[in-house]
């Protein structure tokens, strides 16, 4: 068989010559294309349920929301491992699928599992929802905001509460948009809640319960449609307005009517700013609290790719900021991702000089060891095609392997010219 095809490879140098410039072309397109990392990603397709239970302790987290939740998922094609975690107010469930199944596809089927199970869940603020489209190698970009307290104008609210909105509503939004990126965790700083602090004894005097205050509060925050009006040759939308925009607006609710008096949530409690109940916090070198974002990667997308556009649109985010804050990276992946296949790559590059000088010296011959040393790139190449048909990306592991290998494949190739 050898033979056979050493035989028409010389008779055919022309075909032999075009599939060798094919091979050197694809692979290196594909080299180009072919997703960077540092490390291999070798995270199982799982997706995660998150469900959280306000106030609720752990035995009822994992007696009402885990094990209803956990046990909806069992029986789903390909599943081989179901994993929960219960904590103070949380709820975790790991649903681990085959290697060969489309992460898609398996969302899809927790997705469709989840909705059949919502019946037997408690009634919480935020129904349960999936997990971000990515894995525990996913965090590709961290970064902080900082502001001049001097500068800046928080309108009332603390700093880091400040801080932590503005992350929230203007920054992730933005980043969000960049095409590989598949969600960003807000982590430091205080959540800004409206918050309203009953007087009991002024319930007991008019005679109110707290439900009767949250009822009153869910009505008038809310903008309800009332069609449209036809004045001459255009329509008039008619719509009433009701959603609360300030603290006033929240203290002018009326709750009950007495004597023709309306009875506002102002005369009941005080509503002013506050801070959502924390469990963490994020501080720089130990010294001064600020408030991060974590970008995580989309599953399967090129890391260095991503950063680089995320680098840019940090620079038109950067404008969009009042005066005052900055938006300071100080984490990300591509320089790790560049030093880790460099690396490789360096010790790939000596490998194959040292195999040419090698053959140089002691073939003796100009015209075998250039074939010899030609075959080194090529077999490179075709390994990276490989690679790109089965998904795999450039890392230490797969370029190490590529190294180690240039000695035997110049072994090889050497027997080849000589038989």
């Amino acid at each position: 068989m050898i033979d056979r095809i050493t035989e028409s490879a010389l008779k055919l140098p022309g075909l032999v010559l075009i599939g060798v410039v094919a091979v050197l072309g694809i692979g290196v397109y594909q080299y180009q294309r072919m997703p960077v990392d540092a490390f291999p990603d070798i995270s199982p397709i799982m997706v995660p349920v998150f469900a959280e239970g306000h106030g609720m302790a752990p035995e009822e987290i994992e007696r009402l929301i885990t094990y209803p939740i956990e046990s909806a998922m069992n029986g789903l094609p390909d599943v081989t491992q179901i994993k929960s975690t219960s904590a103070f107010g949380m709820a975790v469930v790991y649903v681990y699928f085959k290697d060969s199944t489309d992460i898609y596809f398996a969302r899809q089927l927790v997705g469709e599992r989840l909705a059949s199970v919502m019946s037997e869940l408690p009634e919480t603020h935020e129904p349960p929802a999936l997990g971000p489209i990515s894995t525990g190698l996913g965090q590709i970009f961290i970064y902080y905001l900082e502001a001049d307290p001097d500068t800046v104008d928080t309108g009332g609210k603390p700093l880091d509460t400040w801080l932590r909105e503005l992350n929230d509503w203007v920054v992730k939004f933005q980043l969000q948009t960049v095409p590989g990126v598949t969600d960003i965790l807000s982590i430091g700083g205080h959540v800004l809640q409206y918050q309203v602090r009953v007087n009991p004894n002024a319930l007991l005097k008019y005679e109110l319960t707290l439900e009767d205050l949250v009822e009153a509060i869910g009505a008038n925050n809310r903008n309800v449609g009332g069609q449209f009006l036809v004045l001459g040759s255009e329509e008039h939308l008619v719509r009433g307005v009701g959603l609360v925009e300030d603290l006033e607006d929240i203290r002018n609710i009326a709750v009950k009517e007495e004597d023709g008096r309306p009875i506002l949530l102002g005369d009941l409690a005080e509503v002013d700013y506050g801070n959502e109940i924390r469990r963490g916090v994020v501080t720089r070198n130990g010294e001064k609290e600020v408030v991060s974002g974590m970008v995580l990667k989309l599953f399967g997308e090129n890391t260095s790719q991503v950063i680089e556009r995320l680098y840019e649109k940090v620079e038109k985010v950067k404008e969009s900021l009042p005066e005052g804050v900055e938006l300071i990276p100080y984490y990300e992946q591509a320089e790790l991702v560049h030093n880790a296949t460099w690396t490789v790559k360096r010790s790939l590059l000596i490998g194959g000089l040292l195999v040419i000088l090698t053959l140089g010296v002691f073939l003796g011959n100009v015209r075998t060891a250039f074939i010899v040393a030609l075959s080194l790139p090529i077999c490179a190449l075709v390994a990276v095609l490989c690679m790109g048909a089965q998904g795999l990306s450039a890392n230490l592991m797969s370029l190490g392997g590529i190294a180690i290998a240039i000695g035997m494949l110049g072994d090889g190739a050497i027997v080849m010219v000589e038989n």
